[in-house]
């Protein structure tokens, strides 16, 4: 069977566009416009059909009151029956009757005219405007054969009210007439309306909003692509503040994929390099080696010097690759002993700094929730980083020193040297990879990037917050226990 004539497909085409188009806001803005030019609709079609109803009585009522009239200057109040007749028909009614100080007088009758038992009563004397639209929507589904008393205020002369009896086909006929013709009047022009609001809605607000989403999607798709350009107006409603918004993230998006680009393609390039550097310092270490064994007291001398440097950049080559390559395994949270891991972090990190003084100032029995690995390590990064920052620092109070303390559910610890200080053009960059704080120490930069990066993966932060010539203070911050 061809796919044309599969009546599945034949359904699920036109019916799938049709679901969509329902589901988009241009949809929803034209089911709301439908639903408006309804409610419009009724709201006027109500109080012009009660208008229509009640206007139609009254002409019927003032022409039988002129009938009236005709009869009262007749003399001896008497005409023929003929002209009687003639009357009545022309007014449309079967019974004119007026009431003056508390009586009825019944001025002209009908032969054939009903008696009161059977007549509807409608009393527009006393109506309100709920009775009045009422009387009229029972008159539009009222079934066939009814007839009409009705009561108004005399308009030509004076009264309590004149009442006429009349057959309400020709109303019923008048009132369908009048509905059909409202209807399509009023439903043209407020189709038209709508039509108008919606097309206004959809220019100022749907299509923007469309093809700010389309950008949206096919950037998701190919963030890359430079050719997706994203609608920048000046509009000051929240429309142009969401498109500047995102025409802004996706450049700095953008920006941001060509920088990992870069640092992927770097990262590789120094991954071979660092390959090959620690090949050939080891192939140093060996020659070192040696050379430490030599009968000369001048290479003898220079040996341990060169041993240190060569452990230095082979210790730079290996935390570059693991910090290049590392996943961090997830953090293990549990209670922490605060000081017995500072003094474990002070007792590894402190190894060759001899002219360091460590103090600890930790609250007793303070804990934390952590995981004691990845707390150690960054522990041990700051007071490494701390001390070489103050072992080339020409001062003489070289004392580092580790505050702890519980405050309002938090672990604030607080690692605090005496050395020259962070420079200025570095502290906003000072957690970026490869940013050192000390450069003349030879480190990697990758201390404090490493620390933050644990500390808040263990739901913590880490901050500089005091720096200056009279040395910098780092904050460790951690749920406490």
């Amino acid at each position: 069977m061809n796919a044309a004539d599969d009546p599945v497909r034949r359904r699920s085409g036109p019916w799938r566009r049709v679901r969509e188009f329902a589901d988009s806001l241009a949809g929803r803005l034209l089911g709301l416009t439908a639903l408006a030019v309804l409610a419009g609709e009724i709201f006027v079609f109500a109080p012009a059909l009660a208008g229509f109803h009640e206007n139609w009585l009254r002409e019927r009522i003032n022409l039988a009151q002129i009938a009236a009239i005709a009869l009262e200057v007749s003399p001896d109040l008497s005409i023929t029956e003929t002209l009687e007749y003639d009357l009545l028909e022309n007014a449309g009614v079967q019974r004119v009757a007026i009431q003056r100080e508390g009586e009825r007088i019944l001025l002209l009758e009908a032969p054939d005219a009903p008696n009161d038992e059977t007549l509807v009563l409608y009393d527009y004397s006393r109506a309100s405007s709920w009775q009045r639209f009422g009387w009229a929507v029972e008159t539009f589904f009222a079934p066939p054969g009814r007839t009409l008393r009705v009561l108004a205020r005399p308009r030509f002369e004076s009264g309590e009210f004149i009442e006429i009896v009349l057959d309400e086909a020709p109303l019923r006929r008048a009132v369908h007439r009048f509905a059909e013709r409202f209807a399509r009047v009023s439903t043209l022009i407020l189709m038209a309306a709508g039509a108008l609001i919606y097309f206004t809605l959809s220019a100022a607000f749907v299509r923007p909003m469309r093809d700010l989403t389309e950008a949206i999607e096919r950037f998701r798709d190919k963030p890359e692509d430079v050719s997706i350009a994203f609608p920048r107006s000046q509009r000051s409603d929240e429309i142009g503040r969401a498109q500047r918004a995102a025409a802004d993230m996706a450049e700095q998006v953008r920006n941001s994929l060509r920088q990992n680009e870069r640092l992927a393609a770097l990262g590789a390039a120094v991954a071979r390099i660092g390959h090959d550097l620690r090949n050939m310092l080891a192939t140093a270490q060996l020659v070192a080696d040696r050379m430490s064994q030599s009968e000369d007291p001048a290479v003898r001398q220079l040996a341990p010097r060169l041993e240190r440097t060569i452990d230095r950049a082979a210790g730079l080559a290996t935390s570059t690759l693991k910090y290049g390559r590392a996943n961090e395994d997830p953090p293990v949270l549990q209670k922490t002993d605060v000081a017995e891991t500072v003094e474990e972090a002070a007792a590894e990190s402190l190894i060759g700094f001899a002219g360091i003084e460590f103090k600890a100032d930790i609250e007793p029995k303070l804990a934390c929730m952590a995981d004691p690995d990845h707390m150690h390590r960054a522990l041990s990064n700051l007071l490494r980083n701390a001390a070489q920052a103050m072992a080339g620092h020409e001062r003489r109070d070289k004392v580092l020193i580790v505050r702890g303390l519980r405050i309002e559910g938090r672990c604030e610890i607080e690692v605090i040297d005496h050395g020259p200080g962070v420079r200025e053009n570095l502290r906003a960059r000072l957690f970026e990879p490869f940013v050192s704080a000390a450069p003349e120490a030879g480190g990697a930069g990758l201390g404090l990037a490493i620390a933050r990066e644990l500390t808040r993966a263990m739901g913590g932060e880490l901050e500089l917050t005091r720096t200056g010539a009279a040395g910098s203070t780092f904050r460790m911050t951690l749920p406490a226990a």
